[in-house]
């Protein structure tokens, strides 16, 4: 309402009450239409703010940025680029006014709400211009950014390795000094239906993505640069019920969920989905943003509901030194059948960090996780929830691991079965936290192996002595502590080492090196069984190379570092 309508009106009743009204209208701003021309607040190149004085066709081309990466715009409002139109008499298209080094770049240009960003690749050393006429851009109700806007800059990697060969076939980095700055961009561009291993480094940083590796890209390798520094993230679960608020707002199923609305299907429940064969993690956190706690993840919603941070579907999964975190579901062992039968589907595991609470390792298959932590998050933890399959000789096995979990929370079970041919077994666990009595918990029926060996609790006291009674009636079972002969037959090589598939062979990490930096070559010795380096400048990523030295072309007042990489993709420690 307009209250300078009101001023006429001669009765006095009806003006204090046309003017407290008015006054509510004007406490609430929302829905009110912005009519106001767009903004530009701010420029950045692969995250480098940009003063917007450099924003000028008559700007000297002073800048310098990575030879890949991106260009990012930030306006006041939600922007959107004006479409083409037809030559009425020749029909002929005519693109918008957005160019990349004089060649047209509409077709490239990404815009999210407010955000417009610009992806590129150019060789070392190339003179870059970015032009965007004005009233190419305008807000949503059409009206114009009214500035030509021009971006110059010098691209340059920061090193040169003369002839060099790499040993990534991609380098993902957020920060633009890869080829790619997200991992399912990386993953799209590798070749479909490879035989060996096809190896994709990913540079510190958060990728708020879900990502998906098809069937038709086996052999990928993922190789972050550090677990706690690479975390691919999401936020959604996978439950159908609408009438939960709780659930619903998040759910894939929910058209209007944050998954839904940026771009993904309803295949893509959960972070990481992987349906091809012989893939291989290293140094990643996977992070189910609905489940991960908010005491301890960013962004972390902490709740309940089927909300997996993996899915993986077929044979030959190996995972090193990583983090799954969710709360309910974090792993979903979802192995599937080829050709009309399960057959042998395997998962290896090391030195890696589960984390959840309700069931949060379920499914089927062979999956040996050796060397690890499992961390209960909420009251009552059930960590497995085995559906083993007929064809599967072993079920879950959990060799040399410890379970910990958050101060103050109750005891925590080893799982439950969710079929009668469900098997799980814990060897050598080092428990920091309280377990229920009888160590399992029943379910509808009994499993057909549920066991143990040699559990030590958080007094250093061996607790697995005998054989435990648990449940009642149909669904009745006897938790059984297995004899040393027996747990002895729990090994890499009878579980994971069939049929040829040797994954420990991908986790032969190389040794460290010292490199030092004379005038402008940094140089280091070789590393047996390296082949090749990941160098860094005070511990950001800035290049790649075969060689045991490179020509450094930005400033020489940093720490430079080097860490040896295997023929697997696996790099040394830090």
């Amino acid at each position: 309402m307009n209250t300078k309508s009101i001023y006429t009106v001669g009765k006095c009743l009806l003006l204090l009450l046309l003017i407290f009204t008015g006054y509510a209208c004007e406490d609430n701003d929302e829905g009110k239409e912005n009519t106001s021309a767009p903004v530009l607040i701010s420029c950045n190149i692969n995250g480098t703010e940009v003063d917007l004085a450099n924003i000028d066709s008559e700007t000297e081309n002073n800048l310098t940025a990575g030879t890949d990466g991106y260009v990012e715009f930030v306006f006041s409002k939600a922007m959107r680029q004006t479409p083409p139109t037809k030559d009425e008499e020749t029909g002929e298209v005519l693109t918008t006014g957005i160019y990349f080094n004089d060649k047209v770049a509409s077709n490239q240009i990404v815009i999210n709400y407010e955000k417009v960003r610009y992806p590129y690749s150019v060789s070392e050393g190339s003179e870059c211009s970015l032009f965007i006429e004005s009233g190419t851009l305008t807000d949503m109700q059409h009206r114009p950014y009214s500035k030509d806007i021009t971006l110059k800059f010098t691209a340059t990697s920061g090193i040169s390795g003369g002839d060099s060969e790499t040993v990534f076939d991609a380098v993902v980095d957020a920060n633009g000094r890869g080829d790619y700055t997200t991992v399912q961009a990386a993953i799209n561009a590798a070749p479909a239906n490879l035989t060996s291993p096809y190896l994709i480094f990913i540079a510190a940083g958060t990728y708020n993505e879900c990502v998906y590796i098809p069937k038709t890209k086996p052999f990928i390798h993922l190789i972050g640069e550090n677990p706690d520094r690479v975390k691919i993230q999401f936020a959604l679960n996978r439950v159908e019920e609408q009438t939960n608020s709780d659930t619903w707002p998040y759910s894939i199923h929910n058209p209007n969920s944050p998954a839904r609305l940026a771009g993904y299907t309803t295949d893509q429940n959960c972070v990481v989905l992987i349906k091809a064969t012989d893939v291989y993690l290293e140094n990643i956190s996977i992070i189910n943003l609905y489940g991960a706690l908010k005491s301890r993840y960013d962004g972390g919603l902490g709740k309940g509901g089927q909300a997996e941070a993996l899915c993986s579907h077929y044979d030959r999964l190996a995972m090193n030194n990583c983090k799954l975190v969710s709360f309910q579901d974090t792993w979903w062992t979802r192995f599937q059948k080829v050709n009309g039968t399960y057959g042998i589907c395997r998962a290896y595991v090391q030195n890696s960090w589960i984390e959840g609470s309700t069931d949060y390792i379920w499914g089927s298959g062979d999956v040996l996780i050796e060397n690890s932590t499992f961390y209960n998050t909420g009251n009552g933890s059930f960590i497995t929830a085995s559906r083993s399959n007929e064809t599967d000789a072993y079920g879950y096995v959990m060799k040399d691991c410890t379970i910990d979990g958050e101060a103050g929370i109750t005891a925590f079970s080893f799982g439950r079965q969710q079929s009668t041919s469900a098997k799980a077994v814990f060897i050598n666990t080092a428990l920091k936290m309280d377990i229920i009595d009888g160590h399992w918990t029943a379910g509808s029926a009994a499993p057909a192996l549920f066991g143990e060996y040699n559990t030590v609790d958080k007094n250093n006291q061996v607790i697995s002595t005998g054989d435990m009674t648990v449940g009642s009636g149909s669904s009745q079972f006897t938790a059984k502590v297995l004899s040393a002969d027996e747990a002895a037959g729990y090994t890499y090589e009878n579980i994971i080492a069939r049929e040829g598939w040797n994954p420990k062979q991908y986790m032969q990490t190389p040794g460290t090196t010292m490199a030092t930096l004379d005038g402008t070559t940094l140089s280091w010795n070789a590393i047996d069984g390296a082949a090749g380096y990941l160098i860094f400048v005070n511990g950001v990523y800035l290049a790649q190379t075969t060689e045991t030295s490179v020509s450094v072309t930005t400033a020489a007042d940093g720490v430079y570092t080097v860490r040896g990489v295997g023929h697997y993709g696996s790099i040394s420690a830090e």
